[in-house]
């Protein structure tokens, strides 16, 4: 007679939503969730320096320690406010996604309103940052301090590493390089593990200082 493994008790809400965290804490976007009183209900460290970048610039986010420094951007805040006064007065224009950008800077925010329980329950804002320097620093001079991060990595990490100082994404570096998708991504993680960093967000960032 077979025996069969006995099924893992199912795990609670509280440790499912600590895994989710730490996932979420590695994707390379920022994450941000806020109340209806654009009040942070959590955030990932990548939101953090993302929106360090847009209310201080690159070079003093860059000596923030960033979760502890965390504001909200006004030009957020004033999209989430806007986003709500139309949810209150029933616009069908909120089931779109609100777009804020500071191309300069190469900071992209994407805002939706979500009413997880229904109609009648308070709203809450998912937020999605994205941090990328324009295409057109693609020739700024490196700093001695990003010369000697660079020279930590291979010839070909560091390839790849100048390409995500500007902004380039893994599919667009991997065309331009003629590798794999695959091979980029063990690549980043090769750079992510050598420079000490959690993302490729703050190896553009460290790069550009």
């Amino acid at each position: 007679m077979s025996s069969r493994p006995a099924t893992p008790p199912p795990e609670g809400a509280a440790l499912r939503l600590a895994h989710y965290e730490t996932m979420l804490e590695d994707v390379p976007v920022g994450l941000l969730l806020l109340d209806r009183a654009l009040q942070p209900l959590w955030f990932n460290v990548e939101a953090a320096r993302a929106c360090a970048v847009w209310n201080h610039g690159e070079r003093k986010a860059a000596a923030l320690r960033v979760r502890e420094a965390f504001a909200l951007p006004p030009g957020l805040a004033n999209a989430c406010l806007a986003l709500a006064a139309d949810h209150a007065a029933g616009s069908e224009a909120t089931a779109q996604p609100r777009v804020v950008s500071d191309h300069a800077r190469g900071l992209h925010a994407r805002i939706k309103l979500h009413t997880p329980g229904g109609p009648g329950t308070p709203p809450a804002f998912h937020i999605q940052l994205d941090y990328r320097r324009p295409r057109g620093d693609r020739h700024r001079p490196l700093s001695p301090g990003a010369v000697a991060l660079l020279a930590r990595l291979s010839e070909r990490e560091r390839e790849v590493a100048m390409r995500v100082r500007e902004g380039m994404r893994t599919a667009e570096i991997a065309a331009e390089l003629r590798r794999s998708p695959l091979t980029i991504k063990t690549q980043l993680a090769a750079i992510f593990a050598k420079l000490s960093v959690r993302g490729r967000t703050r190896v553009a960032a460290l790069l550009n200082r």
